[in-house]
């Protein structure tokens, strides 16, 4: 990689990473139900010290009327408090937070693969993160699982940059922030995590006292979730959406064995793997896909043919961290097969998505000693891919139907709330969850969070 080569590469880097924080608002249009929700936890903490359904200070942050155990959680929740105290309380202000947390995302991906290899396999990672439609677009909504690679990619980095105890108690903290961000990690971190011990133990052999230090700090940290966990305070979701799901099961199998339960799961697995979902269209979901490109770029599909036409030897030097990168993919992908809505899912084997960055990188970075012409047809590729996705986004996608991102409900606050006409706006948007419309009276309505949840109860109570 010359000078002008890297020069056209770092451009493109920031040219990507720029732009997700450009235009929040109108691409995606709207603002979803679950990020108004969590908005209004956020306005909520600020104001009282409490939750939106009153709840003291939370790990778990309680929502929709606690229906089905659907909650918030603490790694998203607090920070972003934080976050907009210092740049407000706009709709444009909570999605910039998830804009932010991809960057980090990018830096962390940057910096496991110069870990992992030199500098030109950190730029390519990173190259590969950036133009990645899967993690642009989980850049721009407001909801938790934003963190989630962030917090899986830093607590890579800690556990591969040294042999010291205090990075192997930051990697246990990372960690187990990741499984408290979004219910799908807890599942793909008991798949990943000792295949990242295994990785580990190859590059630096037995290291007792930073071996302690992650299982201390992960375990005590893990505390609270685990017992959460096991009481059943926070499985709501997972008995609804879970394959094994007596009520799933016996809508679609008759039965309720759990041979159907592991069928259907294998089902999924390979659902994940389909055409349509690489690298067509992507999800089923307009929330998680632009409809006009699948979950690969570009430079991944490059990645791939480079793969077959023998860029990587089987005395690579990269072979056990390739293994690392599939387990990482392969265990985000086996969290989302074990719900049975909305299959294939880029957003619940969204913890995969910094693996696909490190492996198409480390993949490039062996290209490149094998074939000549391979940076320059990165770069095409990369810069034709970008401009293509770019199109598609910000012209495209933000006219596809509305409904996707409750666009009538935003429209309506804009319209009723800054003249005070709270009643319209709630009478228009009866049938829709009190959480959502929680946020909208105290950010465009002006009222307290106390305020606001009395109007929501008179209103929903006469309504009913």
């Amino acid at each position: 990689m010359n000078r002008t080569q890297l020069a056209i590469l770092i451009t493109i880097v920031i040219i990507m990473g720029a732009v997700r924080f450009v235009g929040v608002e109108f691409s995606p249009p709207g603002f979803y139900v679950d990020e108004a929700a969590a908005a209004a936890n956020v306005l909520c903490l600020k104001q009282t010290g409490m939750g939106e359904l009153g709840d003291p200070w939370p790990i778990f942050f309680p929502a929709y009327d606690r229906y089905m155990g659907a909650f918030f959680t603490a790694p998203y929740i607090y920070p972003l408090a934080a976050w907009t105290t210092l740049f407000g309380e706009s709709i444009g202000s909570f999605r910039l937070f998830s804009a932010f947390l991809s960057s980090l995302s990018l830096i962390g991906i940057f910096f496991v693969g110069s870990v992992v290899g030199d500098r030109k396999t950190g730029w390519l990672c990173l190259l590969a993160g950036a133009v990645s439609p899967w993690i642009f677009q989980f850049s721009r909504i407001a909801w938790d699982p934003a963190i989630l690679p962030c917090l899986i990619v830093w607590g890579l980095y800690f556990t591969l940059r040294s042999r010291r105890w205090w990075d192997g108690a930051i990697a246990g903290l990372l960690f187990a922030a990741a499984a408290y961000a979004y219910p799908p990690a807890r599942a793909q971190l008991v798949f990943f995590l000792p295949v990242l011990a295994w990785f580990r133990y190859r590059q630096f052999g037995f290291d007792k006292p930073f071996a302690l230090a992650f299982v201390v700090t992960i375990s005590l940290v893990s505390v609270p979730l685990v017992h959460a966990t096991l009481t059943g305070e926070i499985q709501g979701r997972w008995r609804l959406l879970s394959v094994f799901s007596h009520d799933h099961l016996q809508g679609r199998y008759g039965s309720t064995s759990a041979f159907y339960g592991w069928l259907t799961f294998a089902k999924n697995v390979v659902k994940h793997f389909s055409p349509d979902f690489l690298f067509y269209r992507g999800d089923f979901g307009a929330r998680s896909s632009t409809k006009y490109v699948g979950l690969l770029s570009g430079i991944d599909i490059l990645a791939l043919l480079a793969l077959f036409a023998g860029a990587v030897r089987v005395n690579s030097k990269f072979l056990g961290f390739f293994l690392l990168c599939a387990a990482g993919y392969l265990s985000a992908v086996v969290a989302a097969s074990f719900t049975w809505d909305w299959i294939p899912q880029a957003l619940r084997s969204f913890g995969g998505a910094p693996f696909l960055a490190l492996f198409t990188g480390t993949v490039l970075r062996e290209a490149i000693d094998r074939f000549r012409l391979a940076m320059p047809a990165i770069l095409t590729v990369a810069v034709a891919f970008s401009g293509y996705f770019l199109w598609a986004y910000f012209a495209k996608y933000p006219h596809i139907d509305p409904s996707w991102f409750d666009n009538a409900v935003t429209e309506s606050a804009k319209a009723n709330l800054p003249a005070g006409q709270w009643e319209r706006f709630l009478a228009e948007n009866h049938s829709y969850l009190p959480s959502g419309l929680h946020y909208f009276l105290m950010a465009y309505g002006g009222q307290t969070c106390a305020e606001s949840a009395a109007k929501l109860h008179d209103s929903y109570r006469i309504s009913r």
